[in-house]
This record gives C-alpha cells, structure tokens and sequence, in this order.
C-alpha cells in the first residue's frame, strides 16, 4: 500500500482503517528525523529513524522480531535517488518479513520518474527489481496520490549591464579554475550571485527563504529555518531537488513566489524546475486519486 501527499490526520485514517482490518500485534515506523510522525494507537508501536535502519543495534534484533502479524510503516523514506543505496538495503530485509506494509511519502519522487521505484521496491522488492518506472504500475499496483499541485510565478528584478558583464566574467572565472572541481559549483555559485541583485526586491512586510544568511535581515530565512507553513518568497531556490522539496512540503507553498533577473543561471533554475513539475503533474494525472 502506498499513499502519496497526505496530511497527518489523513495518514491517522488509512492506519485505522488497515488495523481494523488486518490482525496486527506491533507496528514498527520508519521515519526520516526532520518529520518524525506520532499516531494514534493501542498497538505497540516504535519508531526508528531513517539513519538507524543500518544500525547493527536494530538490524538483526528486527531480523528477529519482525513476523506475519507486524505492519511496518515506511513514513517519507525516500531520502536518496540512488536506488541501490545501502539504507534501501537494509529496509528490504525488514520489509520482506511481513506482508503488511505502508509507504506514505509526500511527492512520488525526488527528481526524475524512475525514483518512484523506490516507493515500489519498499512494497515488493523482487517484483521490480532492476525495473524501470512504468506508468502502468500506477494502475497495477495499490497506490493512491493526493495531488500537491505547484504554481511558479517570477517577478524579474532589473540588471544593470555592469552586473551583467560581472556575471560573465565571474562565470569565465569559475570555468577556468573548474578542474577537478564539481562542475555544479559552476551554477550553485552563479545563483548566488544573481541572488545578491534581488537585495533591492525585498521589502519589509514580507518573508523570504534564501540558500544562506548573506542578506542579515530578520525577514530572510535559510531553508534550516523553515518549520512551519507560511508564504514564503524565494530568492534562492534550493540546489537540492530533495530539499527544496522538503521546503514545499513543510510550508505548504503551493504557489511558489520565485523573485528572479534576466540573467541565464535564473532561466536554466526555472526551466529545472518547470521540468519537475511537469514530471509530477504527470504521475498525478494517471495515478488513482486519495479520497
């Protein structure tokens, strides 16, 4: 069973309704520590952390426990593209020892279509093994999407040719002196520099989220700072799929307020992220809807 985008008491629901039919003795919760989840429940219950799954503390006293009359629940596991990732592994071994099983995420993926395999090997690792994604598993398979529908709207600051031509140069710099570098230290640091042009953008009676604290001003937080829901405008968007994934999720932005310029790096980050999008609005489309 796999339930994407729900909100607590929604999960609270589907977690009832499967106890009430399913002979359950205790439930075992993974979860990843920045969401840690609390439900309701007379059944023993424990939560472990995502990054204890690997532990040998839990590992194969798990191995032991866990047996036909325990539910693992898998609440927003998806932390890793890399779909042989060693955690991944580890939850498989858990996983495969029962057959009551809940993944709840929030988005169907990270980045590309092909990450919602991991949502279908934590549900059965040896039927998609090595598979690529498919959309007629969305029919096949026992998953249920409540659509977070995402809007961008750009409000473009003005650049002045002196910045423009220190764009160029900075970005000549950063290609020279590349080397063995990262080649996205390339861009990561191009959109902090068009970032520092959107200073004149902010105004006092609004909240920003920025990649880092560069513009000391109360109203501008990084995305460390963001716990609750808020509408938040966005100077810097996140260079981590996940993690500004992780920003969506938590403040609820669904129209997303992107303050931009005309410079390239700022048409290559909303292109990037019109792309997702898309790749999400997809999956949506054909999945079959929570209700």
């Amino acid at each position: 069973m796999i339930r994407i985008g729900l909100n607590k008491r929604e999960k609270q629901s589907v977690l009832d309704d499967y106890l009430s039919r399913n002979n359950i003795k205790k439930i075992y919760c993974f979860y990843f520590k920045h969401f840690q989840p609390k439900y309701r429940t007379d059944k023993e219950i424990e939560y472990i952390e995502y990054s204890d799954i690997i532990m040998y503390k839990f590992f194969y006293r798990l191995l032991e426990e866990i047996g036909e009359s325990s539910l693992i629940i898998m609440d927003g596991c998806m932390r890793t593209k890399n779909r042989s990732d060693l955690t991944y592994n580890c939850a498989h071994h858990y996983l495969n020892q029962t057959p009551h099983k809940i993944i709840f995420e929030f988005f169907p993926i990270i980045d590309t279509k092909d990450d919602m395999m991991i949502l279908f090997d934590f549900e059965n690792k040896g039927k998609f093994h090595g598979n690529s994604f498919d959309y007629i598993y969305l029919q096949t398979e026992d998953i249920k999407t409540k659509p977070f529908k995402i809007y961008l709207s750009c409000a473009n600051v003005e650049v002045s040719s002196k910045d423009r031509e220190k764009y160029e140069k900075k970005k000549e710099k950063l290609f020279d002196e590349l080397g063995q570098k990262d080649p996205d230290t390339i861009p990561r640091t191009l959109q902090l520099l068009a970032g520092d042009l959107k200073k004149s953008a902010i105004t006092p009676d609004k909240i920003y989220v920025a990649r880092n604290k560069r513009f000391k001003l109360d109203n501008v937080l990084t995305y460390a700072d963001i716990d609750k829901q808020g509408n938040y405008i966005v100077l810097d968007m996140h260079y981590r799929r996940l993690s500004f994934n992780d920003f969506l999720k938590v403040s609820g932005c669904g129209k997303v307020k992107y303050i931009s310029t005309t410079l390239p790096i700022d048409s290559v980050i909303t292109s990037d992220f019109m792309q997702w999008k898309g790749r999400l609005d997809a999956i949506y489309a054909k999945a079959s809807l929570y209700k």
